[in-house]
């Protein structure tokens, strides 16, 4: 068997996604594939620490690492992007023991075994990860810095790290370091710091993040083909399209899995969760609510409180 760790992050508000994720991954192994897998939190229900264990089976076995905040009390961070989002830049000096290790974003489906791209050959790089848009783009969704060494902008959901290079140079130590010289210019936080402290990307294969938007409509009406036709020729996301490693489910308000009607795919995996009970309570509720969508239409709008006219839009969009 070939192991090859991969790490996750999530906390409990993320449990289901994160069970399709896993399951998608061991579905997907090959035969001779045995995941070892570690899940990095600071806060896990018991619960669910306990469902996710017995995930563990003939093609992988689930650990779990408790990660101390404190270490990143003083990092910038947002509503969007708490502290939990460092934790895949530390992953390095966790797993020192592996030379390789693959990190994931949650909100994914794995459709094909990781071991080929796993072997990526990283002499010399620090780490791999798919590429974007180019270094001087003026219509891409991230924030571009001069300082940035590379090419590409590289997006931070799916990473194979090099520890042994990374920990060699110290590299995660850089990262602490620009979190504070960078931290008032700093939106997208692990993304920014990625690019900014690696200064020797391997690019991926755009396979390896497929967005839903283009896989299930016509791509070049994809908002992410405005950037991505700059750096992937058709021919190239066409097959990857036609062949995805993974589907990264970002980019659309509502997230796959908050969905009245998930894409099948996606859905076949739900069905299988032990939290699918809540979901199709869930499913009932928003159905109900969405009766009186002109009120929520209405409510978000016109409200004095921000907070609540907030609160109104997402369910009138169903993004709750």
């Amino acid at each position: 068997m070939k192991t090859i760790p991969i790490a996750f992050v999530f906390d409990d508000n993320f449990k289901l996604p994160a069970w399709v994720a896993l399951r998608s991954l061991l579905t997907a192994a090959g035969a001779e594939t045995f995941y070892e897998i570690f899940i990095l939190y600071s806060r896990l229900n018991p619960e669910n620490i306990e469902i996710f264990k017995q995930l563990s089976g003939p093609h992988g076995h689930v650990n779990f690492i408790k990660i101390d905040n404190s270490r990143f009390s003083q990092a910038p961070k947002s509503k969007s992007w708490p502290h939990e989002v460092y934790y895949r830049l530390i992953i390095p000096e966790l797993l020192p023991q592996y030379d390789k290790v693959i990190y994931s974003d949650v909100d994914v489906v794995f459709k094909e075994d990781l071991s080929a791209v796993y072997d990526t050959d990283l002499t010399n790089f620090h780490i791999a990860a798919v590429p974007m848009e180019t270094r001087n783009e003026t219509n891409g969704i991230h924030q571009h810095f001069p300082e940035y060494k590379n090419d590409f902008v590289f997006v931070s959901g799916f990473i194979i790290f090099n520890n042994k290079l990374i920990n060699k140079e110290n590299i995660v130590d850089k990262m602490f370091e620009n979190m504070q010289l960078f931290e008032k210019r700093l939106k997208m936080f692990d993304l920014e710091i990625l690019n900014l402290s690696c200064d020797k990307i391997k690019p991926l294969d755009i396979k390896y993040c497929v967005f839903e938007n283009l896989y299930y409509q016509d791509f070049h009406q994809a908002p992410e083909y405005k950037f991505l036709k700059n750096v992937f020729s058709d021919n190239d996301l066409s097959l990857a399209i036609k062949h995805p490693a993974i589907i990264h489910y970002a980019g659309s308000i509502v997230k796959m899995w908050r969905k009245i009607n998930p894409q099948p795919d996606y859905m076949a995996f739900i069905r299988q969760s032990p939290y699918y009970g809540e979901f199709a309570r869930q499913k009932l509720y928003k159905i109900f609510l969405r009766l009186f969508n002109p009120l929520w239409w209405l409510l978000g709008r016109i409200l004095p409180s921000k907070k609540y006219r907030k609160q109104f839009r997402k369910i009138y969009q169903g993004n709750f």
